[in-house]
């Protein structure tokens, strides 16, 4: 007879799981998030234990995710996306805007957009502190994705297009259009 008990999942510890599945080992998660090793493995033992199925493959020195453990990744990309926004909307609420903001950006959108809006949010929120790091695209979205920058100002092309990422919001900050040649 199946069990049929509603299971709970606890949020943070799919977080720990989508980290050791980012960054390939628990040594590296743990360290990403602050934890010991010894932490991570309670956090991810007590997870598998929620869903009652395998999520990791330990073998070896790194772990690999069995297909549960990639369906369960999928779907917690999603439900951290939207309590990320509900905190946002909740921020958004307060009178005063305060915070740290790391934003990672290719070197010439560093230059042109950044500058700019960075003065003008200093006007309207001076308790706001921004931060950034030169990254090209490649290395700025990961670095979004895992936690270590707030924002991530990438570009792509025409003929060499991003492939969906349901983890990540775009927001199309300016559009450069060829400028036909006169003859």
């Amino acid at each position: 007879m199946a069990d049929t008990t509603l299971r709970t999942l606890d949020v943070r510890r799919m977080r720990v799981l989508r980290e050791v599945a980012a960054r390939g080992t628990i040594a590296a998660a743990a360290r990403a998030l602050a934890f010991t090793p010894s932490a991570v493995s309670q956090q991810l033992a007590a997870l598998e234990r929620e869903t009652g199925v395998a999520l990791l493959d330990r073998r070896g020195g790194r772990v690999h995710l069995t297909e549960a453990g990639r369906r369960l990744v999928g779907r917690t990309e999603a439900i951290l996306a939207e309590l990320e926004a509900a905190t946002a909307e909740l921020e958004a609420a307060a009178v005063e805007v305060t915070g740290d903001v790391h934003v990672a950006a290719f070197p010439s959108a560093e230059r042109a957009l950044l500058a700019p809006a960075i003065a003008t949010l200093a006007g309207r929120h001076p308790e706001v502190r921004v931060r950034t790091t030169e990254l090209e695209p490649e290395d700025a979205l990961p670095a979004l994705k895992l936690g270590e920058a707030d924002v991530a100002v990438v570009h792509s092309y025409d003929f060499s297009p991003r492939p969906p990422d349901p983890s990540v919001e775009l927001t199309l900050l300016l559009e450069d259009k060829e400028i036909p040649k006169r003859g």
